[in-house]
């Protein structure tokens, strides 16, 4: 994942990449500069879970070595990591054979802002369904399939986008939260 078109556009002329993988902390008023500079697709994260840190070392089968506990590590056990200072933090955390990993305190939801992506040229999404259960990652999948045909049409209202957010927070998992990530910072917050 990059932030930088010139890093991005390095690995489109040298090494043949095709398409890039925009990193998630890019807030909206840098990231439509970039397609004026951009030669290749770039894909943006619109729905789900975003990792923030990855290790490949063990580092919950550390934390359970050193206090002598026996537990799941697996992403179905639901485990949070919380900050001292900040009881409203619950960061998801899982192990698995690619080490650990884990997630930001918010699930990432661009649905009421697809409009404004397209706009700016930003037509390949990502929807990450690591924490949204089988068949209702399917059906918000489908909510997305949905947003982009009326788009497409020229028939994407902000009362559809609401309307299909409801629908798509209906199917999100309840312990897990929704926000627009970095989307409506200010740059100058992000350094």
């Amino acid at each position: 994942m990059v932030t930088s078109s010139r890093q991005i556009n390095f690995w489109g002329q040298k090494a043949g990449a095709s398409e890039a993988v925009l990193a998630r902390e890019i807030p909206s008023a840098e990231l439509f500069k970039m397609p004026e500079i951009l030669e290749i697709p770039a894909e943006v994260l619109v729905y789900g879970a975003s990792v923030i840190h990855h290790s490949k070392r063990p580092l919950l089968q550390n934390y359970y070595n050193f206090t002598h506990i026996d537990d799941e590590k697996t992403r179905k056990r639901d485990l949070f990591l919380a900050e001292p200072s900040d009881p409203e933090s619950h960061y998801s955390i899982f192990e698995d054979n690619h080490g650990t990993h884990i997630f930001a305190n918010n699930d990432l939801d661009l649905m009421t802002k697809l409009t404004e992506l397209v706009e700016h040229g930003f037509t390949h999404w990502k929807l990450e369904g690591l924490y949204t259960p089988g068949q209702n990652f399917v059906e918000i999948a489908k909510l997305f399939i949905q947003a982009r045909s009326l788009i497409q049409e020229g028939n994407f209202s902000h009362d559809q986008a609401f309307l299909l957010d409801e629908e798509l927070r209906k199917l999100h998992p309840k312990n897990r939260f929704l926000d627009t990530g970095f989307y409506d910072y200010d740059p100058d917050m992000v350094k």
